[in-house]
């Protein structure tokens, strides 16, 4: 996206002070941090849908004074989607994991903010597609995206449901907002994206794990997560706990692709 947004500037004859002043204000506005070449907590990028992304970013172009045609904007963020579906997913073997789960009867859902073709891709590309029993994506919604319940308690009415038995696993304040609002069984926030463990935690997690890996064993106490192994495991009264490897006894095999394991060092149950 800033490289092409640095193309348009360049063609329209845009100075090169003025055209960092555009992209600063187009990264402020979709939560970009240059500085580290990477996203802020919770940023709109990451949290946002589709259309809310191209509209911040349509909306802060011009502000900023370049004035360019929705459609241009919509163009580049599919070009983003499109390569974006080709990245690696965030653990090894996802499918393996994926038939952990589906194994020991937890149903998969997903639901993302991110629209449907580049869903469809993703899950494609990571060989995921049969595994998962229902979806939902950003441009189904209308306006009742995340962090509105609705998106789940449409999984919810799809799978046959009640939210009180479902796991909610999320990345951003967006989703543990979701999970909280719509009274989801229990809630896990994990750090493989862009909120952080004290926004996570304030908005409806009750644990952050470092990654999904260390989920297998969280969700496989029970099928459901009002289990009493559950409620008497995280109705610890410290704040923090200290979890070891005795308990997520995990293998290599859903170590992140760019992670070596290593125990939980502090995560919060409430």
């Amino acid at each position: 996206m800033t490289s092409a947004v640095h193309q348009k500037c360049a063609s329209i004859g845009i100075s090169s002070i003025h055209t960092e002043r555009i992209i600063s204000n187009f990264h402020d506005a979709i939560g970009w941090d240059a500085s580290v070449n990477g996203l802020k907590p919770s940023a709109p990028l990451s949290a946002g849908t589709w259309n809310e992304i191209v509209e911040l970013s349509s909306s802060s172009l011009f502000e900023a004074g370049l004035h360019i045609e929705h459609e241009e904007v919509l163009g580049w963020h599919q070009n983003l989607g499109d390569i974006h579906s080709e990245d690696l997913p965030l653990i090894k073997n996802m499918p393996r994991f994926l038939q952990h789960l589906k194994h020991h009867g937890i149903m998969i859902s997903i639901c993302t903010s991110d629209d449907r073709a580049a869903t469809n891709a993703c899950m494609q590309n990571w060989g995921i597609t049969d595994l998962v029993d229902f979806s939902i994506c950003g441009d189904e919604v209308g306006e009742e995206c995340k962090p509105s319940p609705q998106p789940l308690l449409e999984l919810c009415r799809r799978a046959g449901l009640s939210p009180d038995e479902c796991f909610v696993v999320g990345d951003t304040s967006n989703d543990t907002k979701m999970g909280s609002r719509s009274g989801a069984g229990f809630v896990v926030g994990v750090l493989t994206g862009s909120g952080t463990t004290e926004q996570l935690l304030e908005t409806g997690a009750d644990i952050v794990l470092p990654h999904i890996g260390y989920l297998t064993d969280l969700l496989l106490l029970s099928a459901s997560p009002s289990s009493s192994v559950v409620d008497e495991f995280f109705s610890m009264s410290d704040e923090f706990v200290s979890l070891n490897d005795d308990f997520f006894a995990l293998n290599d095999e859903f170590v992140p692709l760019n992670e070596s394991m290593s125990p939980i060092k502090k995560v919060k149950a409430v």
